[in-house]
């Protein structure tokens, strides 16, 4: 099995890093939860792989202009929180300003570009902006598509965990939504919606990113970027206007999409039922059933949902970025330096302040597992260096040394 991974990316949003000291591999242990287990297991797995190969290239910037050169230099810096003061003064000037040689947003290859940032909140308020602007540039009108919501039943699952007796019969099943809370709930953005949204602001051509793995067989997956060719409306119980179908045409699909009766690469999206928890404006909670096209604007992602895309053009948000981590998975997505550009100042210390003791110690186990699998490969590496788990193995390895 082969599989590849970036500990330079952002860690995982739940649960613990793989190189977390605080998670321990003595699986001997006694009365751990379930929870410890799982990362106890997890990291124990982790350590039985002992063959590494490290891939140095940068694929995705492979021009040669002194200003790609210069940007390379700087995210290779920035995987360990290095950069020198000639990274940063390059990277100044791919900060969007008054000056009449940084990159401005009103030119056409920036117009309708997503703008990757940290925050869910703020993903949420640049797609409000983005819409209102798009349909103003194309001359159309937004048509608002509602949700189609209903009180969660009292056994749902998402209410389970938090019931700690019985409710009386009757309480909150499956009935209709008060006027006041669907409003709210409708207005609310998606970030406190689960992120399925309660009202979808569209029109011909507007960027979408799809939000669930629907068939991966026709590329409609989680992540996979869009923009609205057609739509199928009705009227839901509520008299709000709701999506039966939305026809979305894909952008840069893996393969051609072809389906009998619709262009090439334009597929249907229907309304799926999600259980979501929605936060209301005083705090309180209410899970609902929500039946949505699986959409979202995408005039704006976050940075977890970034990683893995190439972007000729790459708009950034670092304002709220925390680490080199996060800084370092929004810029990397660049295929150029020309196609960068930063819409906010950038906190220097967060590229330069060196690593933490504890990724420090796995990159460097990796580096030499790297080299014992290239001494292992050319014939160079002894009988003698073996090893079942990377501690073995790299203390053999360092004995012989």
């Amino acid at each position: 099995m082969i599989f590849a991974g970036d500990f330079a990316q952002l860690p995982p949003v739940k649960g613990s890093r793989l190189y977390d000291s605080k998670v321990q591999t003595d699986i001997d242990r006694k009365r751990m939860t379930l929870h410890v287990q799982m990362n106890v297991l997890g990291k124990a797995m982790w350590h039985q792989v002992t063959t590494v190969v490290i891939l140095s290239e940068n694929m995705r910037m492979r021009s040669a202009t002194e200003d790609d050169r210069a940007m390379a230099r700087a995210l290779a810096n920035m995987r360990y929180a290095a950069c020198t003061p000639e990274d940063l003064d390059f990277l100044r000037t791919r900060v969007v300003n008054g000056s009449p040689h940084a990159p401005k947003l009103s030119d056409a290859r920036f117009r309708d570009v997503s703008i990757i940032t940290a925050w869910n909140a703020e993903k949420d308020a640049f797609n409000e902006l983005g819409c209102q602007r798009f349909a103003r540039d194309t001359n159309q009108d937004l048509v608002s598509f509602y949700s189609s919501d209903v009180l969660a039943p009292v056994d749902s699952p998402s209410n389970k965990k938090k019931r700690r007796r019985p409710k009386k019969k009757g309480n909150q099943a499956t009935y209709g939504i008060p006027e006041k809370i669907q409003a709210s709930i409708w207005a609310a953005l998606p970030c406190f919606t689960g992120h399925v949204a309660g009202r979808l602001d569209i029109c011909k051509g507007m960027p979408v990113m799809i939000r669930s793995n629907i068939a991966t067989e026709l590329c409609m997956t989680k992540g996979q970027e869009a923009v609205v060719y057609d739509w199928v409306a009705s009227q839901g119980d509520q008299k709000q206007r709701i999506l039966d179908v939305l026809f979305v045409k894909l952008v840069n699909p893996p393969k051609t999409i072809k389906i009998d009766g619709l262009e090439d690469n334009v597929v249907p999206l229907s309304r799926q039922m999600e259980r979501v928890e929605c936060l209301l404006r005083n705090d309180s909670t209410v899970v609902i059933e929500r039946h949505q096209v699986p959409v979202l604007l995408n005039f704006a992602m976050t940075d977890y949902a970034a990683q893995g895309k190439t972007r000729p053009s790459n708009v950034v948000n670092l304002t709220h970025s925390k680490t080199h981590q996060a800084y370092y998975t929004a810029l990397s997505r660049s295929s150029s330096a020309e196609g960068t550009a930063i819409v906010s100042s950038f906190t220097p210390s967060k590229i330069t302040s060196g690593l933490d003791v504890q990724l420090k110690r796995e990159f460097r186990n990796l580096e030499l597992l790297n080299e014992i699998t290239r001494l292992r490969y050319e014939s160079e590496l002894p009988d003698t260096v073996i090893g079942d788990t990377r501690n073995s193995l790299i203390k053999s390895y360092l004995e012989w040394k």
